[in-house]
């Protein structure tokens, strides 16, 4: 025999199947969320500079993530299309990442120094000069 049950759901049964699947679904989700975020925290965790600037551009932080995995792997900057600033005396190098973002990197010890958009390097090559 059919009944209503409190959500207002009519089945038969203990309970009502429509609304617990709903709730299994929702709870999936929850948790596939929550792994997600763990997973960018931990990667951003693994960062040897700061990428929270690009944080809405997830294939930037991407290629990013590559050329820091690369040049710690022992490629060169210069390698992966880097240039080295002349106002600096070569002291830093340029690695583009993407269109419209520069990561900087020390010449002499290859040590990452910071994520730049474009307009913030171009002020930065200019003040040095």
């Amino acid at each position: 025999m059919k009944r209503t049950f409190s959500c207002g759901h009519i089945g038969k049964g203990q309970y009502c199947h429509a609304c617990t699947a709903a709730e299994k679904s929702r709870q999936t989700e929850k948790l596939a969320r929550e792994k997600a975020r763990e997973k960018k925290q931990r990667a951003a965790e693994d960062d040897h500079v700061d990428l929270s600037m690009v944080t809405h551009l997830r294939a930037v932080q991407q290629q990013a993530r590559e050329i820091l995995r690369k040049v710690s792997a022992g490629e060169h900057p210069l390698a992966l299309n880097g240039k080295p600033l002349r106002s600096c005396a070569g002291q830093v190098i340029s690695v583009p990442v993407g269109r419209s973002y520069r990561l900087l990197f020390d010449a002499p010890t290859l040590r990452p120094l910071q994520l730049l958009s474009h307009e913030a390097y171009n002020h930065i090559a200019d003040r040095r000069a």
